[in-house]
């Protein structure tokens, strides 16, 4: 080797390594290997990002839809337990999804790791490369939160250098990989949107496949039986959104520091950095997905950041909020309307809130000034809560339009079905008086039939009854919303239902939340109700 080309590859070996202490190793684009090492259980929607050394790491989509850029989504996160509440009270938190679907801007959201980030995968960026095993297919852990953040620097870096175009992408920016909030963790650990709002608050995922220890490792005699080993990925069954290992086996570090719960707000000390979800050494009866824990950054004894056995973690791969000049003017826009309330009070009260912005610029005096400026804060924070709850009530109420179109149709179909067994037992009883006539106990038989024939009769009447009651709240509730709400509020709340409705495999309510809509149009432009009219179209569904 010359001496020119020798100080040329240490040049190069220098910039490389520059700012990690690492070489950043070749570049591999295509995983060569085995997919039982990064993703065991594969599955639609995966989205399978490469790593150095022909590794590769799974992602999967968390949907968060969303009316707009500010628009975010209220989630009830923590559990109700005075034994913990100081760190892991109930609390309403928000949180949005970072990419955007092409096909439809409110399907929006986030990536995170469908596994928990293994010792293969966290060797890669040292030297020399990793060969790939069962021990190697287990989650990394005893590695400092600092540590892990800068994993995720440094496959980023690589993903962008050597495979920029596998990244999603969101307006003129890529995406990226850092440790996930608690919002985005716990949003997913608990299903998301794949779950009702009964199941997204209770203390653990549905599990339909049977016990707990079928989707956590945990510290029992049916688990991890006294073991103390973390497991390879992947072997258990996953949560709803197809998440492996949320609970139990290693515990994963968040992004944001701790902090205390002050009843549904956080105190205002933020402390060590939190691991979410429990390991191999957590009891059952802990094991839950509104656990959390604080470790301090640094261990006292060492001197150095702090790494605990057991405590691991996995990556999100989310977007910047702000993407280009283009959404820089939509969101400044967006946000001027957000206090601004719609319908004949909302016009009343912007005029009024308009008004009280005139009279804080004109006025001279500083205090009065910062008085004026204060009110007109707290009453635009104000309208902005009112139309966040409006949107909330809006898209629940075409919900239920949705749930009574679907019940109308569903008593519908009974009566139909009970209709056709009155005709039968009808004849049934016309044949048996034939049959019996003459014998000695044809009274008593024929009092039996006339029985079971007023039997279907009521039961046919009760079902009547049960679809007039249905259609008559179902018209009611055109009335009421059709009064209250205007189109402009409509409309993006049901393009957002109908996506929650796809992610909870409810497909066959978004025709009826669809005509529901429609017929709140129409009798807001016709002021005609015809519930004959209503009917038909619920029963051609």
């Amino acid at each position: 080797m010359s001496k020119g080309t020798l100080l040329l590859s240490l040049l190069l070996l220098l910039l490389s390594s520059s700012g990690s202490g690492l070489a950043m190793p070749a570049a591999a684009t295509q995983p060569t290997w085995p997919q039982r090492f990064y993703n065991p259980k594969s599955a639609r929607d995966d989205l399978t990002l490469p790593m150095p050394c022909g590794g590769a790491m799974t992602f999967r989509p968390v949907e968060v839809p969303s009316s707009g850029w500010l628009s975010d989504r209220q989630v009830d996160l923590g559990q109700d337990d005075p034994k913990v509440g100081y760190k892991e009270g109930r609390r309403l938190s928000y949180i949005a999804g970072a990419f955007t679907d092409p096909a439809n801007s409110q399907r929006r959201y986030y990536y995170l790791a469908k596994y928990e980030t293994t010792r293969d995968q966290y060797a890669v960026f040292g030297t020399p490369c990793p060969q790939p095993s069962i021990r190697g297919s287990q989650p990394i852990d005893a590695v400092s939160w600092y540590e892990a953040m800068n994993f995720g620097r440094l496959y980023t870096e690589w993903l962008l250098q050597n495979a920029r175009s596998e990244l999603p992408a969101e307006g003129e920016e890529t995406g990226f990989l850092r440790l996930p909030t608690e919002e985005e963790w716990e949003f997913a650990a608990r299903g998301g949107l794949k779950v009702d709002e009964t199941q997204f608050v209770a203390a653990k995922f549905p599990m339909p496949e049977g016990d707990l220890a079928q989707y956590a490792w945990y510290q029992g005699t049916e688990s991890m039986g006294g073991r103390t080993g973390l497991n390879p990925i992947g072997l258990l069954k996953p949560n709803p959104l197809g998440l492996h290992d949320m609970l139990g086996n290693a515990s994963e570090m968040v992004f944001i520091p701790f902090q205390l719960d002050r009843r549904g707000r956080p105190h205002g000390q933020p402390g060590g950095f939190v691991s979410r979800g429990g390991d191999i050494l957590t009891s059952r009866d802990r094991v839950r997905t509104a656990a959390r824990d604080e470790h301090p950054f640094f261990d006292h004894n060492t001197g150095k950041a702090a790494g605990l056995r057991g405590l691991g973690f996995r990556l999100v791969l989310t977007a910047p909020v702000i993407v280009s000049y283009e959404r820089l003017h939509q969101i400044q826009e967006e946000w001027v309307r957000l206090p601004r309330l719609m319908g004949k009070p909302g016009q009343e009260a912007n005029l009024a809130l308009a008004s009280l912005s005139t009279v804080t610029n004109e006025t001279k005096d500083d205090k009065s000034r910062a008085a004026l400026e204060a009110v007109k804060h707290d009453l635009e924070k104000a309208h902005t809560e009112i139309n966040a709850t409006r949107d909330r009530a809006v898209k629940a109420l075409i919900r239920m339009g949705a749930f009574l179109g679907n019940k109308v149709k569903t008593d519908d179909v009974r009566r139909r079905s009970i209709e056709q067994a009155l005709v039968l037992a009808r004849s049934s009883y016309q044949q048996l008086e034939r049959k019996v006539q003459g014998k000695a106990n044809a009274g008593a038989i024929l009092n039996k039939a006339r029985a079971d024939l007023a039997e279907i009769e009521e039961n046919r009447k009760k079902v009547q009854t049960s679809l007039d009651n249905s259609l008559s709240y179902y018209g009611d509730m055109v009335l009421d919303v059709a009064r209250d709400y205007s189109k402009e509020i409509i409309d993006p709340q049901l393009e957002i239902l109908k996506i929650e409705f796809k992610e909870k495999q409810s497909e066959y309510l978004i025709g009826y939340a669809d005509l529901f809509a429609n017929h709140i149009k129409a009798y807001q432009e016709l002021k005609k109700a015809d519930k004959q009219e209503w009917l038909d179209a619920i029963l051609s569904q």
